[in-house]
């Protein structure tokens, strides 16, 4: 008799196409391009390795209402699917900022902390953009893997998405990632943001 085989733990990432997604993007860039230029150096302690950081409270300008809601849709339909209760809050976005890659520029692993999911939506990408890349999260698996055959969900050891203009992300916050170097000679643009769990005020 074969053996009963039970998968736990599992690490899921989602993404979305945004439908007519051309107009949004247009307005992004647009509202991105005059931030550079107003904040020529952005923020520089975070992963970008020779890329551009903006502020990260791009989710308070009304600029981005449309934006949000897309992100709340999204979400909401991922904590649906996770079973999530939210009998006593809900999901808020909890920053929202921008990258612009250029040429050989790229981000270095990390996570995103006290947050619960974390997103990419991608505004201006091609082909040698550079992907995003999810690390395997079990640090044990990684010490000493067998070869194999063919690889499978059980054996890969990341897992690369290729950005695509009008895709978005979802994935866990504590997921490491990172981002390959852009080949291209154009700008890598993308939105990065967190959501995090907002309880309901209780009546005192």
């Amino acid at each position: 008799m074969p053996g009963i085989r039970e998968d736990w733990f599992p690490t899921s990432i989602w993404y979305f196409q945004v439908e007519e997604h051309e107009r949004l993007n247009a307005e992004l860039l647009r509202f991105i391009d005059t931030e550079r230029r107003r904040d020529t150096i952005g923020v520089t302690d975070r992963s970008s390795i020779l890329g551009w950081h903006s502020a990260t409270d791009l989710h308070q300008r009304p600029e981005f209402a449309g934006f949000l809601d897309i992100i709340h849709r999204n979400a909401q339909e991922v904590a649906q699917l996770q079973r999530w209760d939210f009998t006593q809050g809900d999901l808020a976005v909890l920053n929202c900022w921008a990258i612009v890659n250029g040429k050989f520029a790229s981000n270095a692993y990390h996570n995103h902390p006290h947050s619960l999911l974390s997103g990419a939506y991608y505004l201006q990408t091609d082909d040698q953009s550079g992907a995003i890349v999810f690390r395997d999260p079990r640090e044990g698996a990684l010490l000493l893997a067998p070869p194999v055959a063919e690889f499978t969900p059980w054996t890969y050891q990341s897992a690369r998405y290729q950005p695509v203009p009008g895709r978005m992300i979802l994935f866990p916050s504590w997921l490491y990632h990172a981002v390959e170097p852009n080949l291209s000679d154009r700008e890598r643009i993308s939105l990065s943001f967190n959501t995090g769990f907002r309880f309901q005020a209780t009546a005192s």
